[in-house]
């Protein structure tokens, strides 16, 4: 069962003419040595998400950019005033660009056909509260394990350097997912959040209170840090969750057209990684089902958050829905991430 995980993501502001160029040349360094893309594309795939925050949302927004394998992903996120209630529509064709439904129109519509094209992934999402479109440039996300689906959004404090966040997932039968958070800031968060993640990727996930232990072990030596974790078993509809320290989460189970439940996971007083014993886990569990949705998020996201408050958005990919929870809810003076996995009845 591997680990996947992805690095933090870039905040490039975009709110005058000279952002985008900005934009432009830092993708292009980004993209540069990445050899599933095709010289140009990611540059102009960032033109014209930059452009249309430009002139169609005011005032402005942002794009998040990273490495995604051997490709890129960039994320553009604005407040307003949103598109057409075509967005509300399920991504059917999510991953398959070539059958998305076109947006009929000028303006940005136009600007979404270019980056659509040019997408290995993609997928949007629009309200009134403003708009949040996907684009995973080069090759898709890898298959590990059929049925399962997952994305996050990972900003570090002032939208750049190294954040003190991380996430992973280890699809399978039983599937694994986390997210940590290093105390503090900075350089010296990341290295105690990527003991963590480097701990949970060489160790097969089967005891939530073990990965605690093995953790803990991991992070001496270390500033330490607070971790949630989660061992999905679809065969017996279960969800395991275990937290030391202020990582939450929550899962939707159910449809909108049927109607949804929505399972709280709770943090725990404590702390990884210190001279202090590993805190005693209390394992809380809650049903899970096909289609199910996890979502855990650090503390770099205000309490209070939901899912449920933005309509449809769960059948949107995972990576839109972790963008529009961090647009809603993310704190200013922290590192936050939104990790959101699926497990799909079938893989779009």
């Amino acid at each position: 069962m591997a680990a996947l995980s992805e690095g933090e993501h870039r905040r490039h502001a975009i709110g005058v003419e000279e952002d985008v160029g900005a934009l432009r040349r830092a993708v292009a360094r980004l993209a540069a040595g990445q050899h599933a893309l095709r010289e140009g594309v990611a540059e102009l795939v960032a033109t014209e998400l930059g452009t249309n925050l430009l002139r169609h949302a005011h005032p402005g927004g942002y794009v998040l950019a990273r490495k995604a394998g051997d490709g890129i992903e960039l994320v553009s996120v604005d407040h307003g005033p949103g598109m057409t209630a075509a967005a509300f529509a399920p991504p059917h064709a999510t991953g398959s660009p070539a059958v998305q439904p076109p947006y009929r129109g000028g303006g940005l519509g136009a600007g979404l056909n270019v980056v659509r094209r040019n997408a290995a992934e993609f997928d949007w999402y629009s309200t009134r509260n403003g708009t949040v479109v996907y684009a995973r440039l080069g090759s898709p996300a890898p298959d590990v394990h059929a049925g399962w689906r997952f994305g996050a959004v990972n900003i570090p404090l002032g939208g750049d350097g190294e954040s003190g966040d991380a996430w992973a997932v280890a699809p399978g039968p039983r599937t694994a997912a986390l997210v940590v958070d290093g105390l503090g800031h900075g350089p010296g968060a990341a290295v105690a959040a990527r003991a963590a993640i480097t701990s949970f990727e060489h160790a097969q996930v089967t005891d939530l209170g073990r990965l605690l232990q093995n953790t803990h072990e991991a992070m001496r030596g270390t500033r330490g840090g607070v971790l949630g974790a989660c061992l999905i078993d679809p065969d017996r509809g279960e969800l395991a969750y275990a937290a030391v320290g202020n990582i939450t989460g929550r899962v939707v189970t159910g449809r909108a057209v049927t109607g949804t439940r929505s399972f709280h996971l709770l943090d725990r007083p404590g702390t990884l990684g210190t001279h202090l014993p590993v805190p005693s886990p209390r394992l809380q569990h809650c049903p899970w089902e096909p289609g199910a949705t996890l979502v855990l998020v650090s503390d770099g996201i205000h309490s209070g958050w939901s899912p449920e408050d933005h309509p449809r958005l769960l059948e949107h990919h995972p990576s839109v829905i972790a963008a529009v929870l961090h647009r809603e809810y993310g704190r200013p003076t922290d590192d936050a991430t939104v990790l959101v996995v699926r497990q799909v009845t079938h893989m779009a």
